[in-house]
């Protein structure tokens, strides 16, 4: 009898299983950077994520009825060189973790952790203008100009495709926890409007972030000074020639600490002691050669240069940003 039960069991796992499609997939990358920065001994580096993050993840998608769809997306980042979780080593899935409902005349609808709309990363990256976003150091886009880049507790809005036009919303009701008072948990808020039409490719996108302070005085909570206010607008446009595709960015950023940031010209508010011009420029080359349609040999070397305001204290996690350079080779593989 225990048999007559078991396999009608596993016959219904079974059926419930498959009528979900299922996909495990992922990019391995790994390579060598020289990094030079003035005033700065050079140092050698294996370098994982120089361009693309490592990752492994499952995505699967169920067909309801109607072009009606529900579907997940769970993605782990990890470094190869040392087989250590990246992207916040207390997630278990810490790039995505996303369960959306699709309708072909209504869009998409999401909740959970994700890139921001402005973040060049993701499923729901609306950015265009530069192709080194967040890859290839010194000349990464993000090179010394942070940007948002992931949320959780995320609700998510992606328009149809209207002749064109992709309308794209994000709120975050706590970017790292929503577990306090709504007033006192730090909230991002995304609007994005994208066009991709024929060689034509363009997107304004107004990020974010808020937090109001409080302190508690004999058991009442009393508003204290407020952060600032940090928000971005990023403006992309590119034109595809087939062969080369012309590309123009623009990002305005400001943050707490007082950096206020147009093309990477002006001052950083926070230095006190000297100078505080900054004028941050950077340049590189990138080149890419495909071995097959999944694996990847590239190289690049890139200068970064700035004011003195940024002489001791202008760097990023890929070297310095103050008169330094880079050179990389390494292979990327997807599977």
């Amino acid at each position: 009898m225990k048999k007559l039960y078991i396999v009608p069991l596993l016959l219904i796992c079974s059926s419930a299983y498959s009528a979900t499609g299922i996909t495990l997939y992922g990019i391995i990358e790994e390579g060598v950077l020289l990094t030079k920065g003035k005033h700065n001994s050079p140092t050698l580096q294996v370098k994982d994520a120089y361009d693309i993050g490592s990752r492994w993840g499952i995505k699967g998608v169920e067909e309801i009825g109607n072009g009606l769809k529900a579907g997940f997306d769970l993605e782990a980042g990890f470094h190869p060189d040392d087989g250590s979780i990246s992207t916040g080593s207390s997630n278990a899935f810490g790039r995505e973790s996303v369960l959306w409902l699709q309708s072909p005349t209504l869009g998409r609808l999401a909740i959970g952790r994700a890139a921001t709309l402005g973040s060049g990363l993701g499923n729901y990256n609306m950015q265009t203008g530069y192709a080194f976003v967040n890859g290839y150091g010194l000349m990464s886009w993000d090179n010394c100009m942070n940007n948002f880049q992931r949320v959780n507790n995320a609700l998510i809005y992606m328009s149809p495709d209207i002749a064109g036009w992709t309308l794209g919303l994000m709120y975050s009701n706590g970017i790292n926890s929503d577990t306090q008072k709504w007033s006192h948990n730090r909230h991002y808020w995304g609007l994005g409007l994208k066009y991709k039409q024929n060689s034509v490719q363009s997107s304004l996108i107004f990020e974010a972030e808020n937090k109001a302070n409080y302190e508690v005085k004999n058991g009442i909570e009393i508003p204290t000074i407020p952060s600032s206010p940090r928000y971005t607008i990023n403006y992309g446009f590119e034109y595809s020639t087939q062969n080369w595709t012309p590309m123009f960015a623009y990002r305005f950023v400001t943050q707490e600490g007082g950096v206020g940031a147009a093309y990477m010209f002006g001052k950083d508010e926070s230095i006190t002691t000297r100078n505080r011009s900054i004028n941050h420029w950077q340049i590189g080359l990138g080149y890419e050669y495909s071995l097959s349609k999944r694996t990847t040999i590239k190289c690049a070397a890139a200068y970064a240069g700035s004011g003195k305001g940024w002489k001791e204290n202008g760097f990023t996690s890929d070297g310095y940003a103050y008169n330094a350079w880079q050179t990389y080779i390494g292979m990327h593989h997807f599977f």
